[in-house]
């Protein structure tokens, strides 16, 4: 779903640019803030009804699907209380618990963190009638990391579900978790599907793409439900970290990702984050200190990682440091430290192609180039205007940091600032497309991924480097020796899908086009691509299995067929 913000960008884009001329002279600045403010309100309440709908036959079918029951002793729901906390937002949560949890399987251990408050202190003490529900005390607020460790060190779950005081669960949660939990065979993490609660309206899915490295050293994405495994939590040092105090679950899953592990996402909306003037959900700055927090998370993954030589922390130029709506956190760039002469870890060749040249008369110039030699191939159209001059350096630092990335592209936009094409999904719109196509370039895209480093299925060959090595194999592969240039990109994204390798977007690696080579790809190339992969599309791996796709349903939640 977009964003009220990106509503905003995209009107504001109409407004200013496209018809700047005409609607300076008829319309007063006034007359055009109103008009944003009510466009921003009648989305609001479009996308809310569009959801809910969803939702509530979705939720009918969950009740048919997760039928297991909690296991005793495998799921701890860890909650600190401060005096900042809400009444009537901890009993809904309480509530929420009590409902699914009549056996008594799950328990929940709530820290009060220094609380003072009369009411809450009462309530705490109600809760203890409960057996399932534990009750720790401490006589200061340790703050959130402090709060959290106390947390971990006192549960005994198999798994800890941190969940904050304020926010809300949905009542077949613990089902959902225990499900997958089994079904994945006990994995070290798993993460769910949220929303947003504003009173009693629930908004703003976040219907989230599967687990990816490259999107998580970006945005703190998996957060909210986090299903953790508690003894290699404590093995890693969660919640040890003061420096992290805004950001301590991105601190714990990087730390998960540092040590080698990767998570299972959870396709389900199980969570809910309540917006309310005290929360995150509704600003990311409430709390102060979160952008110190999160530049430690991040200084810290690379110290760990001994990546720390070959890139810095920086506000991302994109953005240069803002919190857009729907975002994790502050836009970072994990910038790639520049040698006056860097040595390229790899040879590489520029080749500027034609939409309509063949793959063959391709791979012969790579050939030709590299003498048979693994390298990057630089693919710059004739067409392109490059914005970045270290977009090499770019590309190299991601595949460098993901060893099995063969391909990394980025948006190009036309000259009238929108977007031809950006991260592509296969399947989308039969074959291989761009859910973002058509949007103005100042739009941040769904929950700003538009504007984050993310791993895809596709990106265009107009713009793009590659692995010489990959490409080769692609042409021995066969199925794609009769591709035109201008699809490649596809081709590409298909097989790098069945060889289990990495295709990375890259919003750093943008650039300007003077022809729209979507346009170019004939049907029968598309046809004949449709027939040689039909086994594998869509490719949901990064694009929600509940999102439309075609142009129209993009990011919009449709109904799941059977």
């Amino acid at each position: 779903m977009l964003s009220p913000r990106t509503i905003a960008l995209s009107l504001e884009y109409h407004l200013f640019k496209k018809d700047r001329a005409l609607l300076r002279g008829l319309v007063p600045p006034g007359v055009q803030a109103r008009l944003r403010r009510r466009a921003r309100a009648k989305y609001l309440l479009w996308e809310a009804r569009r959801y809910n709908e969803w939702r509530q036959e979705h939720l009918k079918r969950r009740q048919v699907l997760y039928r297991r029951e909690i296991e005793p002793g495998l799921l701890s729901v860890v909650t600190p209380v401060w005096d900042g906390t809400p009444l009537n937002y901890l009993r809904a949560l309480a509530e929420s618990l009590a409902g699914q949890n009549s056996s008594g399987a799950c328990e929940w251990v709530v820290l009060s963190n220094g609380v003072q408050k009369q009411d809450l202190l009462s309530y705490l003490r109600q809760l203890q009638q409960h057996s399932w529900v534990k009750v720790h005390e401490s006589r200061e607020n340790a703050g959130i990391i402090g709060g959290m460790r106390l947390c971990l060190e006192r549960a005994t779950g198999r798994y800890i579900l941190p969940v904050d005081s304020d926010d809300w669960l949905y009542p077949d949660s613990l089902q959902v978790v225990s499900w997958w939990v089994h079904e994945a065979k006990f994995p070290p993490l798993l993460y769910s599907d949220e929303d947003k609660l504003i009173g009693e309206r629930f908004v703003q899915p976040y219907l989230k793409p599967g687990f990816d490295p490259v999107l998580l050293l970006n945005s703190a994405y998996i957060a909210h439900l986090g299903v953790i495994d508690r003894r290699m939590a404590l093995e890693l040092g969660a919640y040890s970290d003061k420096n992290t105090e805004g950001s301590p679950d991105w601190d714990l899953f990087l730390r998960f990702l540092a040590a080698g592990h990767s998570a299972t996402h959870i396709p389900e909306v199980v969570y809910s984050w309540r917006m309310h003037p005290q929360s995150t959900a509704d600003d990311a700055l409430s709390k102060p200190y979160i952008h110190d927090s999160q530049r430690a998370v991040l200084q810290r993954y690379l110290d760990s990682t001994g990546a720390a030589r070959d890139c810095t922390v920086e506000y991302s130029p994109v953005l240069n440091g803002s919190v857009p709506a729907g975002s994790r956190s502050a836009d970072w760039w994990l910038q790639p430290r520049l040698d006056p002469t860097p040595a390229q870890p790899w040879p590489v060749l520029t080749v500027a192609p034609a939409p309509r040249s063949s793959f063959e008369s391709l791979v012969e110039t790579i050939e030709h180039g590299l003498s048979g030699q693994d390298g990057l191939v630089c693919l710059v159209a004739d067409d392109i205007q490059i914005d970045r001059p270290d977009w090499l350096q770019d590309a190299i630092a991601l595949m460098k940091r993901h060893p099995d990335t063969v391909m990394v592209g980025g948006p190009i936009r036309n000259s009238s600032g929108v977007i031809l094409t950006a991260g592509c999904v296969l399947g989308f719109e039969g074959d291989c497309g761009c859910p973002d196509r058509g949007r103005p370039v100042v739009d941040p895209g769904f929950f700003t991924q538009l504007k984050k480093q993310r791993s895809v299925s596709a990106v265009s060959s107009e713009f793009a480097v590659m692995r010489a090595s990959f490409l080769r194999e692609l042409w021995r592969g066969g199925s794609a020796a009769a591709a035109s240039t201008a699809f490649l990109g596809a081709w590409a994204g298909a097989y790098a899908l069945r060889t289990a390798k990495r295709v990375i977007y890259s919003p750093f690696f943008s650039a300007v086009s003077g022809l729209d080579w979507d346009a170019q790809v004939q049907a029968g190339e598309r046809e004949r691509f449709r027939a040689a992969n039909r086994d594998i599309l869509p490719d949901q791996r990064f694009y929600s299995r509940y999102f439309g796709l075609t142009k129209e349903s993009a990011y919009q939640p449709v109904p799941v067929k059977q």
